[in-house]
């Protein structure tokens, strides 16, 4: 192992993220963002037109983006080989989750700017941590991921493991909703949403609630498009509301590493975890316990948020 792939290594069982920096043709990337913005339009005109027109169309059941299905990357034939064969990608990725891996899912991410997003939704989503925006959209958009903001959450809820990596396509100052994430934040495993974690003079503390607590450090990820990064599966992150006049695009890959590499990055950090890496539990009230932010119809309950 050469010395800059053991700091890529520790960087990451420490951290539970790395920053690649811009590795990606930064052209190419920009290009790809003017198609997604050509054929899946972001305006005001995505949205319902009203609360009484979201009851009547909506639900709350099969709005995202699936592995294959309702996918705009699929259903708009992107070619993203100059992502996914490109050597500085899959050298990457290789660094963290070792060779052989699969992309288990990847698709178009977008913030949401503030002044797009109609008043009648905001009054719905503005206590909500995690708003989701696609249900308040019509059908034949959502097959693009929608945000407004996101509080701290993780991306691996069921158990399957895997590691996000994540692609700017735009260039991403303080105002376009930078992803923030809680460094070393994975190793408490698995926590209900929301998640137990309190501001201090610098940095955040985290509990599991069961006695332990951490001091975790945010790093807010900024960059030129062509830019990648990836974090843990179970590291907490968010983003803040977006007060540009674009909306942020960008595209996440969901990777799972081959079983059989015991010794990558990800696999080894798995050992570091002090926790159940997935919670099954279901409430009496029917909640389910890693979403304590959801009702039983799969609404979105007003929780609060920690970040704006």
């Amino acid at each position: 192992m050469s010395r800059n792939e053991k700091k890529i290594y520790n960087s990451f069982l420490k951290d539970g993220y790395f920053n690649f920096k811009t590795i990606l043709n930064r052209k190419n990337c920009l290009q790809l963002r003017k198609f997604i913005d050509m054929h899946r339009p972001c305006s005001d005109k995505i949205f319902y037109k009203s609360k009484k027109e979201f009851l009547r169309n909506s639900n709350f059941k099969n709005y995202s983006p699936g592995e294959k299905d309702h996918n705009a990357i699929f259903n708009l034939n992107l070619d993203l080989d100059f992502i996914e064969k490109s050597k500085n990608f899959i050298k990457a990725v290789e660094f963290i989750a070792g060779k052989n891996y699969k992309i288990k899912k990847k698709s178009i991410i977008r913030s949401v700017p503030t002044n797009i997003h109609p008043h009648w939704a905001k009054k719905i989503t503005q206590n909500v941590g995690r708003p989701n925006l696609n249900p308040y959209i019509k059908r034949e958009y959502q097959d693009v991921q929608y945000f407004q903001n996101v509080d701290f959450h993780q991306d691996m809820t069921r158990g399957i493991k895997f590691v996000t990596f994540y692609i700017y396509l735009d260039d991403v100052s303080q105002k376009d909703s930078p992803l923030k994430i809680l460094k070393g934040s994975y190793k408490f495993g698995h926590t209900h949403y929301p998640h137990y974690i309190r501001p201090g003079t610098e940095g955040w503390y985290y509990s599991n609630l069961i006695g332990d607590h951490m001091k975790c450090d945010e790093v807010a990820v900024y960059g030129k498009a062509g830019t990648v990064f990836c974090f843990h599966g179970l590291n907490l992150h968010g983003s803040l509301l977006n007060y540009s006049k674009k909306p942020r695009i960008s595209l996440r890959y969901l990777i799972e590493p081959n079983k059989k590499n015991k010794n990558s990055a990800l696999q080894k950090s798995f050992k570091m975890i002090k926790g159940k890496i997935v919670e099954n539990l279901k409430l009496k009230n029917n909640f389910d316990f890693q979403r304590l932010d959801r009702a039983p119809d799969g609404s979105f309950l007003q929780t609060g948020t920690s970040i704006l």
